[in-house]
């Protein structure tokens, strides 16, 4: 293994593969239980996307086969009047009064009242905002890390660390999106992206 990944190839299935079996002795093993390629935006938004479902393909709490993470020690989620079903929210979230479901949440997601998400894999933050911060990101016009109120977001990514403005509406019209980076963010496979550190004006 340490000699077929020693190299500058950064696929298994067409790059490192293919290069052992003209340079290494190479066996095939039938694996017949859960496995996705996510090396394509699509796919990586429907794995985790599944994982949120009521039976998904891929069951997180199985007992005999438990799935642990990195230990964070972040607090608990904080969850006030809000509506969340077949979602899944990672430790360190505050979400206020908002309607999320068939998403995930990651760490540190700070979400404001009325927002509303359906399809959406927020990939959360690496830290929090102080009092201070967010004193001067009013000052200066900019939203805070996380999504802001009234905020509508269907079928998108959003990449760590991203600010999105009070009462953006993303995705939630049905038109055409062309493949292709603009000044925020991207369009895969008909998915948006919100790439990180992004920052998102508030909308009308």
């Amino acid at each position: 293994m340490k000699k077929a990944v020693d190299n500058a190839y950064t696929d298994f299935g067409s790059q490192i593969i293919p290069a052992s079996i003209e340079s290494l002795r190479v066996s095939a093993y039938v694996f017949d239980d859960y496995w996705e390629d996510i090396g394509t935006v699509h796919s990586f938004y429907d794995a985790n996307i599944g994982l949120a479902s009521i039976n998904p393909d891929f069951n997180l709490y199985l007992e005999n086969a438990p799935i642990f993470s990195n230990r964070r020690d972040l607090a608990p989620s904080k969850i006030n009047y809000s509506t969340i079903s077949t979602s899944l929210a990672a430790e360190g979230s505050i979400i206020t009064n908002a309607n999320i479901s068939n998403s995930i949440v990651g760490i540190r997601t700070i979400i404001e009242s009325g927002a509303n998400l359906d399809g959406v894999v927020c990939m959360g933050a690496d830290y929090y905002e102080t009092p201070a911060d967010r004193e001067r990101n009013a000052a200066a016009g900019k939203a805070n890390i996380g999504i802001g109120r009234c905020c509508i977001i269907k079928k998108a990514i959003i990449d760590k660390n991203a600010r999105i403005g009070e009462n953006c509406r993303i995705g939630i019209d049905a038109i055409p999106r062309v493949d292709g980076d603009y000044a925020e963010y991207s369009i895969r496979d008909g998915i948006i992206v919100i790439t990180k550190d992004a920052v998102l004006a508030p909308g009308p």
